[in-house]
């Protein structure tokens, strides 16, 4: 074909436009509007082919559950002090309330990802709240700290699906050229519920008990978990050897991108002159798609150790470590400011009380805004642009320069906390412009990194997740133990300065490697079976 005297076609690389006689399925009516990729099949119940309703629906349910199972994780920061006296702990033990959960919630996932794709999103997800409010419950009644550690653990485990099952919806219902703007929804789900939780626990705790903000999160956990019950159809798609679609009781899900750039010539030259698909955007799941018991993936299950092992092996692919490793970075920021907010803010000068620490938080939900209009959007222009430019093929790496706005606010707003914590600036420097720029770089970063591990290795978006919570968490359950001590002992800079360093070092080196050598790094995996998955 034409198009291969022009440019390889490796995993990672799509043509997003017509080649001679041979039509791709568009998004419009209009051989001009966006190719969509994956392919769109011929049935409606097709999770690619559901309505706009339907797939806002299941966005809507899927965002909800993250947002509210997470606003428990980073709640502990205003309360410290409160379970300080009620326990007689040091603020390392309390900060290790905080670990624990992040822990818990990284490695549960090993478990989580396989069974999703063994038995479904659908059943999955339903466990995982129902364990979210159990977790909300003992938390509330707990009347030792060993028992609220014990609590703290649980909630990880419940919660560990905010962290990789969305990301794979996402790849499910949605096309290659909305992935960067839904992912980006996803990040905002999460780190709004994160930003969010220290702002309510704190008032709660100020007007009220801080056994009360738990009981209400078990409430809007439990509405949660009716809204998934009744909108939240299952949109994994079984194997071939399995099932087929057509059956009634056929799951949708996202394709599996072919193995070798022969495959993908041919599937691209299998494509008929009809470019516009008959069900697009007119479809609906059926009934079996809410069944809680959906039939298992008997191919999935025979490679249940391959899903659990995948992770790790990934974890040595360059584009992946460094995607983990960023948003990992950028994560632990939030962490390393939720940590010491209360150690800072609560002392002299500022001397704030519970309520007023967890209202500094609002100053990351306004940022967090600016990211999420910002990142995903920007992202995917920076990308169609390019993609105009090369011809209509896209490139993983044409979204990287998208980072560079982001890491400019990375450095400024990090310099910004670590300084004025330590040198006692007015309190609206710290949160109004430090807190600001971090809540847009805690979204923004993860976003864009971790759409371009997945636009290069999409049948794997669930274990891209994985290992990236796993790299995130791990670094954050060790942070909880030291960073409160180095902080009284150092003071703020030091440790802020760390963070930023990894915030901004990381982003900044794979955006000049990647953009020159990440297509070369792609073509040494393309071979990979992950790319059979």
């Amino acid at each position: 074909m034409e198009i291969e005297s022009r440019v390889e076609i490796i995993p990672g690389t799509e043509i997003m436009t017509d080649l001679g006689d041979t039509s791709l399925v568009h998004a419009g009516s209009t051989l001009d509007s966006v190719v969509l990729i994956p392919r769109p099949t011929k049935d409606p119940h097709d999770p690619l082919n559901w309505s706009s309703i339907w797939k806002t629906l299941v966005l809507i349910t899927q965002g909800s559950f993250v947002f509210f199972s997470v606003i428990t994780n980073l709640s502990i920061a205003p309360l410290t002090p409160l379970y300080m006296e009620e326990w007689g702990k040091s603020q390392s033990q309390v900060a290790l309330l905080t670990g624990a959960t992040v822990l818990s919630l990284g490695y549960a996932n090993f478990i989580i990802i396989p069974c999703s794709e063994v038995f479904g999103r659908r059943v999955v997800l339903i466990i995982c709240a129902s364990i979210t409010i159990a977790s909300c419950i003992w938390q509330a009644v707990a009347t030792s700290y060993s028992s609220f550690l014990g609590a703290r653990v649980l909630t990880g485990i419940g919660a560990a699906a905010n962290e990789s099952i969305m990301p794979v919806v996402i790849a499910d219902i949605k096309f290659l050229h909305q992935r960067g703007k839904y992912i980006g929804l996803y990040f905002y789900c999460y780190f709004m519920g994160l930003f969010i939780g220290p702002i309510i626990s704190g008032a709660v705790a100020q007007r009220t008990s801080w056994r009360w903000f738990f009981w209400a999160c078990t409430i809007s956990q439990s509405i949660n978990l009716i809204c998934i019950v009744f909108m939240f159809p299952e949109t994994r798609r079984l194997s071939k050897e399995s099932t087929s679609l057509a059956n009634e009781s056929s799951l949708g899900g996202s394709e599996s991108p072919d193995a070798s750039s022969k495959e993908r010539t041919e599937r691209i030259e299998d494509a008929t002159s009809n470019a516009i698909s008959p069900y697009l955007g007119r479809g609906s799941p059926i009934k079996g798609q809410f069944s809680l018991f959906q039939p298992i993936d008997r191919q999935a299950t025979r490679h249940i150790l391959r899903h659990i092992i995948t992770p790790v092996q990934i974890f040595f692919y360059p584009i992946i470590f460094w995607a983990a490793m960023s948003m990992g970075a950028a994560a632990n920021s939030l962490l390393c400011i939720n940590l010491l907010q209360s150690q800072a803010l609560a002392a002299p000068p500022y001397n704030f009380n519970s309520q007023n620490v967890g209202f500094a938080n609002f100053a990351l939900v306004v940022g967090g805004l600016v990211g999420l209009a910002i990142a995903g959007t920007w992202s995917d222009w920076i990308a169609m642009r390019a993609t105009e430019k090369n011809g209509g093929i896209r490139e993983p790496e044409m979204r990287l320069p998208a980072l560079i706005p982001f890491i400019i606010c990375a450095v400024l707003g990090m310099v910004v906390i670590g300084v004025g914590l330590q040198r006692s600036w007015p309190w609206e420097a710290v949160i109004i412009v430090g807190f600001t720029l971090v809540g847009c770089i805690v979204v923004s970063i993860p976003t864009l990194c971790i759409t371009y591990a997945i636009d290069c290795y999409k049948p794997i978006a669930g274990e891209i997740m994985v290992i990236s919570t796993v790299c995130k968490n791990t670094f954050g359950f060790g942070m909880s133990y030291y960073i409160n001590d180095w902080a009284a002992r150092a003071g703020f800079m030091q440790p802020i300065f760390l963070l930023m360093a990894l915030t901004v070092g990381f982003p900044l080196i794979g955006l000049v490697v990647f953009i020159f050598y990440g297509k070369q790094m792609r073509k040494m995996t393309k071979n990979s079976k992950l790319h059979e998955f």
